[in-house]
């Protein structure tokens, strides 16, 4: 019989989570306090179903050729069909969180335009690489496939002794034999060319998960940035994975009460659903206040 401590299950996102904000992750994972679904978080949801499922969409015939402003308005039109049968989901499958249509429409603008560029540079850097290669190659469709497809999509790894796991968005084999794993997110980067603490975190935590499974450490994690189409690349190493197996003997190793998880005070504090139960007596602009002090 699992103890209480392994009895919980964590994962890359609650590895991140307790990196940011001990005292939210006992609120949300020990706990299990309901939060409120934001337009951020659905936003988040049906962009990563759309991404999923495009590359059911693309036929591998429909891509041997070198016309990268044809593929892009291909890839376009296949992207914006997807999101919306997902966005028409919405109030259905999805919460309807937003204020009003103004709102919600914003953000559907919003995430067509970087589906738009997500479009463009796929479409540009697979047309750049069909001219590279020699089409009358037996090998050809199979270098394309390689280069193009990913070799997972939305992969649920389980790591039932540990009671670990999580979903990797995309991995993608590359051509030493290695893989790369892929993170899709839509929340903005703070600086260009930059992994946030926290996404670094949760891709360690994801490579722990893959080198854990098949006993084979991925090559490199590589976070996208929808919203500036941007790759950041981290190699992993054997370090990180040591990283991610003590955090995972920390939080173990912890009872499980309020005492063991300590607040971390920033101004992001106003925007979680536990504010109220963190600093009951304060109001969100006397907390900012006392921040800036």
């Amino acid at each position: 019989m699992q103890s209480q401590k392994e009895s919980l299950r964590l994962s890359p996102s609650a590895i991140a989570c307790y990196y940011e904000c001990q005292r939210r992750f006992f609120y949300r994972y020990i706990k299990k306090i309901p939060e409120r679904p934001t337009p951020q978080l659905i936003r988040g949801r049906i962009t990563h179903k759309v991404l999923e499922n495009f590359f059911n969409f693309v036929s591998l015939v429909d891509i041997k050729h070198d016309d990268w402003e044809k593929l892009w308005k291909d890839f376009k039109n296949g992207l914006i069909s997807l999101l919306n049968t997902e966005w028409n989901l919405i109030g259905k499958e999805y919460a309807d969180c937003f204020e009003g249509e103004k709102e919600k429409k914003e953000y559907y603008e919003e995430t067509k335009r970087f589906l738009d560029f997500y479009a463009a540079k796929l479409a540009f850097s697979l047309s750049d690489k069909v001219k590279d290669l020699n089409r009358n190659s037996t090998w050809f469709e199979e270098e394309v496939r390689k280069f193009f497809f990913p070799r997972d999509r939305e992969l649920k790894l389980v790591l039932e002794e540990e009671n670990f796991s999580g979903i990797i968005d995309k991995t993608m084999s590359l051509f030493d034999d290695s893989i790369a794993i892929v993170d899709y997110k839509t929340s903005k980067s703070a600086l260009p060319h930059y992994i946030p603490d926290s996404h670094l975190k949760q891709g360690k935590s994801y490579a722990y998960l893959w080198k854990k499974h098949f006993d084979i450490m991925p090559k490199h994690i590589s976070f996208y940035y929808l919203r500036t189409g941007e790759s950041v690349f981290y190699p992993i190493s054997e370090r990180d994975i040591q990283e991610i197996e003590n955090d995972i003997v920390e939080i173990r190793n912890k009872k499980q009460i309020l005492e063991e998880f300590p607040k971390n005070p920033t101004r992001l504090c106003t925007y979680c659903d536990f504010f109220g139960n963190c600093f009951a007596n304060k109001t969100k602009s006397d907390f900012i206040k006392e921040i800036k002090n």
